[in-house]
């Protein structure tokens, strides 16, 4: 069971969780934010992190294979036993993908196109069977930017800082339209990358959306974290 340092207590507030489910979220703007040794007690198990990337298929393969060696890298040096998991390969075949998922103790989400991450989630199946298998605490979610973005409700409010549209989709993604519905697994929308100036203007357009809407939203600098255990919702900054 993981207990708050003295350092977390002073820079972190928390609310009652408003969703009745048992799990463990780690949503970060950038990577493990400053709380890997968080990450790395709150997972449990042996430490078996699925790596997603998928929110990176629109790049090109030489530079999606650069970010998942440096990704690689990060999450082995802070404990854990890396292994990417494509969903594409998984398009369609959702029964195998909640089989392999038994592998681990973290599904992470890396960032990207947060469009293009649910695109593969819905066509994999990996949006329910999250869902599933958070309720029952049988595995820890975590994501970074876009794979944090995508647990809101809905994805209104993103398209300021991602591109929505169709002709966005790797042409081997069997969904094309735009899905507009998160995950709902935090009752708030997230915007990451709030003190980086390359991201100023997307993140203000997304803050002056969800408030003109009345909507609920968490702003994240870099290497800040939402976490979320049990019943209750902590921000750590």
């Amino acid at each position: 069971m993981w207990t708050m340092s003295k350092t977390l207590t002073s820079t972190s507030t928390s609310t009652n969780h408003c969703y009745n489910r048992r799990m463990r979220l780690f949503l970060s703007s950038q990577d493990l934010g400053n709380y890997a040794d968080v990450a790395f007690e709150m997972c449990g198990g042996s430490k078996r992190a699925a790596f997603i990337l998928n929110a990176a298929d629109d790049e090109t393969p030489a530079v999606r294979a650069d970010k998942l060696a440096r990704k690689r890298f990060m999450f082995e040096n802070a404990g854990f036993a890396f292994e990417e998991l494509d969903l594409r390969k998984y398009f369609g075949r959702g029964a195998e993908l909640k089989e392999k998922l038994k592998e681990f103790d973290l599904v992470w989400c890396n960032g990207g196109n947060s469009f293009i991450l649910s695109r593969a989630m819905c066509s994999s199946g990996l949006d329910t069977i999250l869902a599933e298998l958070l309720s029952e605490n049988k595995i820890m979610y975590g994501g970074s930017s876009a794979g944090s973005c995508v647990c809101a409700p809905s994805l209104h409010g993103a398209e300021y800082g991602d591109k929505p549209e169709p002709d966005v989709v790797p042409v081997d993604y069997p969904v094309k339209e735009t899905i507009w519905d998160g995950l709902n697994l935090v009752p708030f929308s997230i915007i990451p990358h709030c003190d980086q100036e390359w991201f100023e203007n997307s993140a203000k357009e997304s803050i002056a959306y969800y408030e003109s809407h009345n909507i609920p939203y968490k702003a994240l600098n870099d290497g800040e974290v939402v976490m979320v255990s049990g019943y209750k919702t902590e921000f750590l900054t």
